[in-house]
């Protein structure tokens, strides 16, 4: 379980990375005014059928995890438009 568990906890942390080094990029463009996140949750992800992981985890990849706790993804997306230039 613990093993499982801290594999959880790298992957969520990768995939909240990628989240801000996405936002940050894009955040730089003074003519981007919106963000748009398309699903809220793991437990109604389209890619847990579209794209199941080959090792049969858990498919990780929204704000908020199945019981709609938020993950490091929402507190790098916070973070990342605190951080940005001012519109």
């Amino acid at each position: 379980m613990q093993t499982c568990l801290k594999a959880i906890e790298v992957r969520d942390r990768i995939v909240a990375e990628a989240y801000y080094n996405y936002l940050s990029v894009v955040l730089d463009e003074p003519a981007v005014t919106t963000i748009i996140n398309w699903g809220l949750t793991d437990r109604y992800t389209w890619l847990s059928d579209f794209a199941p992981r080959s090792d049969g985890a858990e498919v990780r990849p929204l704000l908020r995890d199945r019981q709609y706790n938020v993950k490091p993804a929402w507190k790098a997306v916070v973070k990342t438009i605190k951080e940005a230039p001012a519109r």
